[in-house]
């Protein structure tokens, strides 16, 4: 359901009416991200189990399908030349950059309401973090790579609300140019509006 969270109830309830939910060990629902703000208002992602049995807990991930996503594992523990030195004792840092060629384009005013944050940091560029930064696996069953990913959020140092200013940069981009076409700004692009009487947001 790749649907404002609003309907993530509603979808599946007229699906249930409608006969298309029977086979409860075939029918399935994929939910689309965002779910909610926090947890009270990620509740929806749970109401369709009434209608349908198998639900995954936890939304379907599109990015981790990418290919150079997926060879992340294999360079890291699959290659001799990078396994033994892929530790703190040779890595100094590690930059995980989303360079991408077009902007927000028709979804504007989706992009604005939910923002970056939500959209690509707290998914998956947090997957990705994961991906670089687990300890070797046992073996490749999806458990134990769930752990392990697991086991790097423990780990991370929480940031204090009060010192957000001095950890995070945040901004719009302006027009510009990719190759040789013209890029518009994100607040040129087609379908951004300013909700009346809300400042914009700097995502």
């Amino acid at each position: 359901m790749a649907t404002p969270p609003a309907l993530f109830a509603e979808i599946p309830r007229y699906l249930g009416r409608a006969g298309l939910a029977r086979d409860r060990e075939f029918a399935r629902i994929v939910i689309e991200k965002p779910i909610g703000h926090d947890l009270e208002s990620a509740a929806p992602q749970r109401h369709p189990r009434r209608e349908f049995r198998r639900v995954p807990d936890l939304p379907h991930r599109h990015y981790l399908g990418k290919e150079t996503v997926q060879n992340i594992l294999a360079f890291r523990f699959a290659n001799p030349l990078f396994e033994p030195i892929w530790n703190r004792r040779y890595v100094d840092y590690v930059t995980i950059t989303v360079a991408e060629t077009v902007g927000v384009e028709h979804r504007g005013d989706y992009y604005d309401h939910a923002g970056a944050l939500r959209d690509m940091v707290q998914n998956h560029l947090m997957q990705l973090l994961c991906l670089v930064a687990m300890e070797p696996m046992v073996s490749f069953d999806a458990n134990e790579i769930r752990n392990k990913k697991v086991d790097v959020l423990h780990a991370m140092r929480p940031i204090d609300p009060g010192a957000l200013q001095a950890c995070a940069v945040r901004g719009q981009y302006g027009p510009g140019q990719a190759g040789r076409a013209r890029m518009p700004g994100y607040r040129q692009e087609d379908g951004w509006r300013r909700t009346p009487g809300r400042r914009p947001s700097r995502r």
